[in-house]
């Protein structure tokens, strides 16, 4: 699902004064993984992320549709990331703001492992596999299950629906 945000609520000289409104807009989930805010740690486990890195794009470090709420693992490992040598090969992070993530990941078994689940780029998707490898995603097993989680109870959604 596309991240939908609104109007600007500000303007705020801190970014950090954003982030009860990013996380109302963005359902209190982090925006690259979508763990739940409550299994962070709620807000102090939470940060302001700017999408294009703000040591890039200084002038965007408090635009409204520049900020992401994300969780600190999330924004540490995504950090000043894509880094322009990347950005010129095309490499970038799935952005929830522009486009479905469920259009770029999928949850796979994981063949190595029983009962273990990974996060797959689909259809080949160049952004997915940036975002899995950068943000390691399939190295953090509370992710895995929590997405299991998530994917089943999407399933049990769409049978109900039948």
């Amino acid at each position: 699902m596309i991240v939908h945000r609104g109007e600007d609520p500000g303007p705020f000289s801190d970014p950090r004064a954003y982030v009860e409104y990013l996380r109302e807009c963005f359902g209190r989930r982090c925006a690259y993984c979508r763990t739940p805010d409550d299994k962070m740690g709620g807000l102090e486990g939470m940060r302001v992320d700017h999408f294009v890195p703000e040591s890039r794009a200084p002038e965007l470090r408090v635009v409204w549709m520049n900020l992401y709420y994300c969780c600190d693992t999330c924004n540490n490992r995504k950090s000043n990331l894509p880094k322009p040598s990347e950005l010129d090969q095309g490499l970038r992070f799935v952005d929830p703001c522009a486009e479905d993530p469920d259009h770029h990941f999928q949850l796979t078994p994981d063949p190595g492992k029983r009962d273990h689940w990974q996060v797959q780029s689909k259809n080949g998707s160049v952004p997915a596999d940036y975002t899995i490898r950068k943000l390691q995603f399939n190295r953090r097993a509370h992710l895995r299950e929590f997405w299991r989680e998530l994917d089943a109870t999407e399933l049990e959604i769409r049978q109900r629906r039948q």
